[in-house]
């Protein structure tokens, strides 16, 4: 099953995000990834915890990645202009079932908070 965003700009972020995964860029995969409230320690703790284990790195890139993709998106819940909440199968772990939600806030979709 394919399931995509019908929101073009929402796209293009996950989108951006599944090439800087794919160029192993932590630091502006991060930046353009998190909640906008996240105060910069945070960000840095996020960023070092990414680099250090690599499993939560490959992880977080294979969800984008099916994500932006549609693969395995079962549905897509809230209105695609402020809110979108991607209900997923894992596209590695059997018998998985992922959420993954995104907001947009002056025109700049994040990951929810």
């Amino acid at each position: 099953m394919t399931l995509r965003t019908t929101n073009a700009a929402l796209q293009e972020r996950l989108d951006t995000l599944v090439k800087l995964a794919n160029e192993g860029n932590v630091e502006e995969f991060v930046k353009i990834f998190v909640p906008t409230d996240c105060d910069a320690a945070d960000i840095k703790d996020f960023q070092e915890r990414l680099k250090a284990d690599g499993s939560e790195w490959k992880n977080l890139k294979e969800e984008i990645g099916a994500i932006a993709a549609g693969a395995g998106v079962q549905k897509i819940l809230g209105n695609q202009t402020t809110k979108a909440t991607f209900m997923f199968q894992h596209p590695t772990q059997e018998m998985c079932d992922r959420e993954v939600a995104f907001v947009c806030e002056a025109g700049d979709w994040r990951a929810e908070g």
